[in-house]
């Protein structure tokens, strides 16, 4: 994945020439409640061809989707010029429509390739606020429009944007098969990365976006896999003939962690170079290791009181710290990029729901209700936003909403499920 973005992102030559502001003013706090949106307006680009709405488009619903913003529709635009400086804008007119931001641009082409200008201004400081150009293949169009929403995102709430990120899933692909995809955030883009005709599930991303651990049936029992997305390189980690499940790599990005069956047990393991090393002799049920930033801290699911339930424990070693208390099963647990929250679904009735809760286990709160069966939440890499599986539509698909559980949304276009969130590439 990341030599893909990498030869993305080196067509995109941002042009230095184009002035960009730097304010210390935040638009909107990280913590603004969800029923406050910001008013902003996005104007089709000058210039020619279905560039110039498409790209506006993608910016469109990418604010959409964060849930931060109110996108004012172009029928209650009073100025319609083309001006694209500050002495030729008419702000009044975009006050008067009470536009907090404003979005303009151009495009110009020629061949295959795009020149494009993005600008993002505030309509009552009159000034702009972030301004860029970008010079690529016209096949990057999305990547540049994710791009610039990521830069609108930072300029506002101070946070970079998670747009121009992947989220990789498995999905049905035939009479009980399945394939490990990976998509844009608005579910476009959509790239199917293991081909055989057998049950691939549970991908996790590595720390520097460039290769997915899953879970396979392709040699009969579940073992553990590897892809390289840049080469499409397929290795198989495991060789137990054992059940091996709920893979996620370690921080250092080279040494694994899973599930494997053991007859009476299921116990949580690690594999570096190759050699295994048994973590947990607990008994019963351990599965779905995730981790804090820094290393130090794993999360699991174990059913040592008898149910599944979350716990933490230190990596290097200590006693595991059971978090939950309540529910019937409490199972793939994440711990957020900061550390202070975890979430996980929970089965308290019939279904599962999204459940989450600080870091220590105090203040669980219920994130989805009455909407089928959520599942397998991840967080985003900048924890203001979480994907999950839900069955709300009829089949399982991959949703997204914010962390304090609004602006739940459909992304996947098809089916879906075991979601993982990928890392900002560098």
């Amino acid at each position: 994945m990341k030599k893909i973005l990498l030869s993305i992102l080196a067509g995109l030559a941002c042009i230095a020439g184009l002035a960009s502001n730097v304010h210390a003013r935040i638009y909107i706090p990280v913590d603004q409640p969800s029923d406050k949106k910001f008013p902003i307006a996005i104007t089709e680009l000058v210039g020619s061809g279905n560039l110039a709405d498409e790209i506006p488009s993608i910016i469109k619903n990418d604010l959409t989707l964060s849930g931060y913003f109110e996108v004012i529709p172009d029928t209650a635009f009073l100025d319609h010029g083309t001006g694209l400086t500050s002495d030729k804008i008419n702000f009044a007119q975009w006050t008067a429509i009470e536009a907090g931001a404003l979005v303009k641009g151009s495009i110009e082409k020629s061949g295959g390739k795009v020149t494009i200008q993005l600008k993002l201004f505030d309509p009552y400081s009159a000034q702009m606020l972030v301004g860029k150009e970008y010079s690529a293949d016209v096949k990057d169009k999305r990547s540049i429009a994710h791009r610039f929403s990521d830069e609108i995102m930072l300029a506002l709430t101070g946070v970079r944007g998670i747009f121009n990120t992947k989220i990789a899933y498995s999905a049905v692909t035939g009479k009980g098969n399945k394939g490990i995809y990976i998509m844009d955030v608005d579910g476009e883009d959509n790239q199917r990365i293991t081909k055989g005709g057998t049950l691939d599930m549970g991908p996790s991303w590595s720390p520097d976006g460039g290769r997915l651990v899953y879970a396979s049936f392709l040699k009969g029992n579940p073992e553990i896999f590897q892809a390289e997305l840049g080469t499409g390189k397929i290795t198989q980690l495991t060789r137990n003939s054992n059940t091996n499940i709920t893979p996620a790599y370690y921080t250092d990005g080279s040494t694994i962690y899973f599930a494997e069956s053991l007859g009476n047990s299921t116990e949580l393991f690690s594999m570096s170079g190759g050699k295994e090393r048994q973590l947990t002799q607990a008994g019963g049920i351990n599965i779905a290791p995730r981790f804090t930033k820094d290393g130090a801290t794993m999360v699991f699911s174990s059913t040592r009181p008898g149910r599944l339930h979350v716990y933490r424990q230190p990596v290097g070693g200590g006693e595991a710290k059971r978090l939950t208390f309540v529910g019937v099963h409490n199972d793939s647990p994440d711990i957020s990029p900061d550390s202070s929250k975890i979430v996980f679904c929970g089965q308290d009735t019939g279904t599962f729901d999204i459940f989450v809760m600080n870091s220590d286990g105090t203040n669980i709160q219920r994130l989805t209700i009455e909407s089928g069966s959520n599942e397998h939440p991840r967080w985003s890499p900048d924890g203001r936003f979480i994907t999950f599986s839900s069955t709300r539509d009829g089949t399982s698909a991959v949703y997204m909403m914010r962390s304090d559980g609004s602006n739940q949304a459909r992304i996947s276009k098809g089916n879906g499920s075991l979601p993982d969130w990928g890392p900002w590439i560098k």
